[in-house]
């Protein structure tokens, strides 16, 4: 084999190598874990919630026609006025709506806007509707809560691990080898004859690894966060009224073993101010750290009277500001703020600051939304869409297979063997764009194949024309790719341009189909100009053929 031939094979293994990588994780999902029950996946171990992890972050999205959930669009409501800068009423609508969905637990859902008045919400695998409805469509609020003083919650923490022990028969090692935490922070004074397990010992507080700077830290593992969320709910009745618990969307530092984190925040229940007294919230560059920003804030006149004695009452102490019970920033404060106007600090990128000023003015005006279209898609219908967009799939390849190799022989069964080469580029294509499948984007793999199927019957026929001419089966071979490349070329050009205008102004399901398009239209050039070639060029190198099956 020369050197040309042996470079053209490596790319090959290479590419469908890389395919069979970048679908692996998605097979060991949809085979293994999807399979499994949230209590199955709760008595994970540690390593094997790492796995679940990363399995879950590399695996193929399904859309939402495919696993069932919710489309919904909300429109502003201007009935009782008209709203004058419509683009940032959407902007503190979507930081309200983004806010309220990742704090139901909904996975990968979609937020866009459309038009200038309009949001679409996609939350796949949703069973609860009418939950979600009434989580969505409720008022903002946005309150500032006094984080509670470090000796508070340890005094908290572990009055609830002992309720908890109280309640519960302590497990034995294989029952906590799920919840284990030898890395907790939290490690009390043991008595006599008390287990040295840390999650036999402290049920509650062995689930997270460090307390500072008024948090607790949760390994966001996929697992760890909402047996934390179950602990709190079995332990509601035995939080004081004037304690409650808020996670924060702040980016948290990851544990020792690189895995991320979730802040949990012990505040006080009652609000020392609420949004409806901010006037106005502006980013601006923060002098003392060049490169960062601000956010400006200016309370009315009642508010700035209460947020004086706040203040003053709390020097050195921390702030949280909360939207929709999710902690968005916990500022320490630094002095007594009589003028109603003050600073939020923390390092704030550019985006991270302007994110912050939408969710302060979100609190000072409410924005006003009403459901324009609201449709249900349920988890039986979505997987019988599943399985006949799969069953279309498999049965349009099939009759192009079956016309392949009938009408072309042998070289129709190259050509049927480089179309399943396609399909496995596309769906690990997806999977590394971490792009969802939908039925469009079933569509649009299905119309590659077409477009291949389009480009191989093209070489065939120019290389038939020239065995007529009585030209010698390399000569054909050469003669056919060559002239058919101008027409493929064309084919796949136009459209590719017709997929790029609807990704450009298409939303939702038309973006998945033309995504798809594009992904396929390019693996099926690959295959076709190249794949096949290469084994063309392999056979007729390695044996002087007086005659093609073709």
């Amino acid at each position: 084999m020369d050197r040309n031939l042996t470079t053209r094979l490596i790319v090959i293994l290479a590419v469908l190598g890389l395919s069979a990588f970048l679908l692996y994780p998605s097979y060991r999902y949809f085979n293994d874990y999807r399979k499994r029950t949230p209590e199955q996946l709760n008595q994970l171990t540690e390593s094997q919630r790492k796995s679940y992890q990363s399995t879950l972050e590399k695996s193929l999205k399904l859309g939402l026609d495919l696993q069932g959930g919710m489309h919904l669009v909300m429109e502003l409501d201007e009935s009782e006025g008209k709203i004058a800068d419509k683009s940032d009423a959407l902007d503190r609508a979507m930081e309200v709506l983004s806010t309220r969905v990742d704090k139901y637990g909904v996975a990968e859902p979609t937020l866009a806007r459309q038009g200038d008045n309009r949001i679409l919400v996609q939350l796949p695998g949703i069973d609860d509707p009418e939950r979600v409805l009434d989580l969505i469509g409720k008022v903002a609020q946005l309150q500032f809560k006094k984080v509670r003083e470090p000796q508070e919650v340890m005094d908290l923490l572990q009055n609830l691990d002992a309720k908890l022990k109280a309640k519960q028969p302590a497990p034995t090692r294989a029952d906590t080898s799920a919840t284990s935490a030898s890395d907790s922070l939290f490690q009390f004074e043991k008595k006599p004859g008390e287990s040295s397990d840390p999650a036999v010992e402290n049920p509650f507080t062995s689930q997270f690894v460090a307390f500072q700077y008024g948090a607790l830290y949760v390994p966001d593992d996929g697992i760890r966060v909402q047996r934390v969320q179950q602990l709190l709910e079995e332990l509601d009745r035995e939080i004081p009224d004037d304690y409650e618990f808020a996670w924060s969307s702040e980016k948290s530092p990851p544990t020792a073993d690189g895995l991320p984190t979730k802040a949990l925040y012990v505040l006080n229940s009652k609000a020392e101010l609420k949004g409806d007294r901010l006037e106005d919230a502006r980013i601006g560059p923060d002098p003392d750290q060049p490169g960062r920003m601000l956010v400006n804030f200016r309370l009315d006149r009642r508010g700035a009277r209460t947020f004086a004695r706040v203040t003053e009452e709390m020097v050195g102490k921390q702030l949280a500001i909360v939207l929709d019970d999710v902690v968005k920033s916990a500022p320490s404060i630094k002095g007594k703020i009589p003028s109603g106007e003050g600073v939020i600090t923390g390092s704030f990128s550019d985006k991270e600051a302007a994110d912050l000023g939408i969710v302060l003015r979100a609190g000072a005006l409410p924005v006003s939304l009403k459901f324009a279209e609201q449709r249900t898609v349920g988890p039986t219908l979505g997987s019988d869409s599943l399985r006949r967009g799969l069953t279309a799939s498999l049965v349009g390849l099939g009759l192009s297979v079956l016309f392949l190799v009938v009408y072309y022989k042998l070289s129709g069964l190259l050509a049927a063997l480089a179309l399943t080469m396609n399909l496995v580029v596309v769906l690990a294509a997806l999977a590394v764009m971490r792009a969802s499948l939908s039925l469009p984007g079933i569509a649009g793999m299905v119309l590659s194949v077409a477009m291949a199927v389009d480009s191989n019957v093209l070489i065939f026929e120019r290389i038939r024309e020239e065995l007529r001419k009585n030209k010698t089966v390399g000569a054909s071979i050469e003669a056919g790719y060559k002239n058919a490349f101008s027409a493929i070329l064309d084919s796949n050009l136009t459209t590719v341009f017709a997929a790029i205008v609807l990704f450009y102004y298409g939303t939702g399901p038309v973006r998945g189909f033309a995504v798809t398009l594009m992904i396929g239209i390019t693996a099926s050039m690959f295959t076709a100009l190249f794949v096949t070639r290469f084994v063309y060029d392999l056979v007729t190198r390695k044996r002087h053929l007086a005659k093609l099956s073709i």
